[in-house]
């Protein structure tokens, strides 16, 4: 059985800390059946994942901070992972690319393949896009009690369309 939870924000970076906020209460109440400590774990990685697709919808698919553009952002849990999703009126697709070590940017989708167990891009009908990861929960780890952020990274993650 699928629990989801979306909510609509103005496309501002200053929503990053309310959104975050919002996916706590939401995972407490999606309630993926996990101890204190992997609750803490996949909040943790929720959060980074959550923040770096919002971050690129408005720097990236809006061209910056809108107030005047809605964007979307949902989270779902069901078969053993935390669905996180934003979605934005931008035509452009997300590319992972190597920053070079003076860059103060391009390392968002790095660090969300480091934490999802994979992640990619859905076109929407109306135009716009859906960025989207999934996080494993640790009972979705066979023999596992316990997932740690370098279990449950691919190494050829990477963006995948899907239809």
């Amino acid at each position: 059985m699928s629990h989801h939870a979306t909510t609509d924000f103005p496309a501002d970076r200053a929503q990053a800390a309310g959104l975050r906020t919002w996916a706590m209460e939401v995972l407490r109440r999606l309630g993926p059946g996990l101890d204190e400590e992997q609750h803490g774990n996949v909040l943790d990685d929720v959060k980074l994942v959550l923040t770096e697709l919002v971050a690129n919808a408005i720097v990236h698919g809006c061209g910056g901070d809108r107030p005047d553009v809605k964007l979307t952002a949902s989270l779902a849990h069901a078969s053993g992972v935390v669905h996180v999703s934003v979605s934005d009126p931008g035509l452009g697709r997300p590319e992972c690319r190597q920053a070079s070590n003076d860059a103060t940017c391009g390392r968002g989708l790095a660090l969300v393949s480091g934490v999802a167990s994979r992640f990619g891009v859905k076109a929407l009908p109306e135009g716009g896009k859906t960025v989207w990861a999934e996080i494993a929960l640790p009972a979705a780890l066979p023999g596992r009690g316990h997932v740690s952020r370098a279990s449950a990274a691919r190494p050829d993650a990477g963006l995948s369309s899907v239809s």
